[in-house]
């Protein structure tokens, strides 16, 4: 601490730069990790930005490259706003990571504040910290990104559509084999552009870190939440129902508005923003779900697994929400997507065009990608909520609940709510893309002259089984990362852990 300044009596007191950035990287094994994995999600974040920048920068005369996404240049809307959505769950992923040994953390604050440091001073420490930790990052993701542009910049062969201008709109697509880059690595985003992303991403991250202060009151004698919020019961069941009927009905209401008439950029738009609704509603309506589930259930049962897990549901409903939100998002598109593969697949079949096929594919795989890192966090939500809950359980444990039951409760603390919101995100995935692609398509078989013959309505088929692999996998996928955070649990469950702070 540097002067303490009397000013009408208040008491104002700097800190310097060398001390804020001692505080802000000291700590214990659980301070290292946490800004460890926060780290590593910012700089997949970056990276992510700055493949989206990348492909943006495409243009008709680069490539080509082995993903058909790539050299279609009409394709490179849908692959910039797939990176950007890829971000929610690396996003969501680091904020679970900042949430890793919270109690050390607060006990830490309140010992700065015992020894003089203001709660001005104890939110610098803290967004301190995880700028500090998010800049490594942005700085490890362009370092990953610069570096991989070298070494996947080795053409290999390959087959690859190639698209021929015929005149009057038309196009001809042709497969040829040559020479491919994997990636778009002969093109580099404005030097500004990519010093923006690098930068916006470590200070976004200490604003939330010092918006998420801003209800916490760091005393000398401990960390006090400002108020207790109780999870909106109305507001997100009328977002998701509004957006999930706005997509459901997008055609018909896109006739009747004239919307249909409209340019493809507004129509876009206005169908992410019922997306948006769509999946804000499921999002926020998770945490009120667990509080009814819970509510419901502690009053009816009588079994000592479900009635631990229904009373922790109540007292704390946002923590089960946040650890799920993205994987719940990662559903709702997975499922989106396979109503848009059945469709597509099925306008496509006649000329044996295996373009979209590969396309979907790729696809697919990107939907990988990002339910592993939804379930990343997931996990970590999960580990953390185990870990701050220690001394409970060890009380638990100590009072004669055989740790089997603990276990039992934390697995039916993460199932109860998100096997329902699983089935509700499914729904609406298919419904958007039945409602904005329709329900069926038109076949038109034509005369070796080219005249036309007849037209036929084929019904698109719902993908019963690609939508059962997606809701029932993720209640799976959860079930199994909670049994993993098991063996932390029975640790912490030992009466030992009383002795501890």
């Amino acid at each position: 601490m540097t002067a303490t300044v009397q000013d009408g009596g208040a008491d104002t007191r700097t800190m310097r730069r060398s001390t804020l950035l001692w505080l802000a990287t000291v700590g214990g094994r659980a301070d290292r990790t946490r800004i460890a994995l926060t780290t590593v999600g910012a700089a997949a974040g970056v990276l992510a930005l700055l493949a989206a920048a990348t492909v943006a920068s495409t243009g008709t005369d680069d490539g080509p490259y082995t993903s058909e996404l790539l050299n279609e240049p009409g394709l490179h809307v849908g692959v910039v706003i797939a990176l950007v959505l890829l971000c929610v769950p690396v996003l969501a992923f680091t904020g679970q990571c900042a949430r890793i040994g919270a109690p050390a953390r607060d006990r830490r604050l309140a010992a700065l504040r015992l020894s003089g440091a203001t709660p001005a001073d104890v939110a610098r420490v803290a967004a301190t910290e995880t700028g500090l930790a998010a800049a490594l990052g942005a700085v490890l993701g362009l370092a990953v990104y610069l570096v991989g542009r070298v070494l996947l910049d080795t053409p290999v062969t390959a087959t690859y559509g190639r698209h021929t201008e015929l005149g009057a709109g038309s196009y001809l697509l042709e497969e040829v084999t040559g020479p491919v880059r994997r990636l778009p690595t002969d093109v580099l985003p404005p030097v500004w552009l990519i010093a923006l992303l690098v930068a916006v991403v470590p200070a976004a991250a200490a604003v939330f870190a010092l918006a998420a202060l801003r209800r916490v009151a760091t005393t000398p004698f401990g960390v006090v939440r400002r108020q207790q919020v109780r999870p909106v019961q109305v507001l997100p069941a009328a977002l998701f129902a509004a957006g999930t009927l706005g997509m459901a009905l997008f055609a018909g209401l896109a006739r009747v508005t004239g919307l249909d008439e409209a340019r493809p950029a507004i129509i876009t738009v206005v169908f992410l923003a019922l997306f948006l609704c769509t999946g804000v509603g499921l999002v926020l309506g998770t945490a009120a779900m667990s509080a009814r589930a819970g509510e419901f259930l502690a009053r009816r049962t009588g079994r000592p697994a479900l009635l631990i897990a229904a009373r922790r549901l109540v007292a704390a409903p946002f923590a089960t929400s946040r650890s799920t939100a993205a994987l719940l998002l990662v559903v709702l598109l997975a499922a989106a997507i396979q109503g848009f593969r059945e469709h597509t697949l099925l306008a496509q079949r006649q000329g044996g065009n295996e373009f979209y096929a590969r396309a979907l594919d790729q696809v697919d795989l990107a939907l990988v990608v990002a339910g592993v890192i939804a379930a990343a966090g997931l996990l970590v939500g999960t580990i953390e909520g185990v870990l701050s809950r220690r001394r409970a359980a060890a009380a638990l444990t100590a009072a004669g609940v055989p740790r089997g039951v603990l276990g039992r409760a934390l697995l039916l603390e993460v199932l109860v709510p998100i096997v329902p919101a699983a089935l509700l995100a499914t729904a609406a995935g298919i419904l958007a893309a039945r409602g904005v692609m329709g329900t069926t398509v038109r076949e038109v078989v034509y005369s070796a002259t080219g005249t036309e013959l007849r037209v036929t309505e084929l019904p698109v088929p719902v993908p019963w089984e690609a939508l059962a692999v997606i809701a029932g996998g993720t209640a799976l996928a959860t079930a199994a990362l909670t049994m993993v955070a098991l063996p932390i649990l029975r640790r912490s469950a030992d009466p030992g852990e009383l002795r501890t702070a």
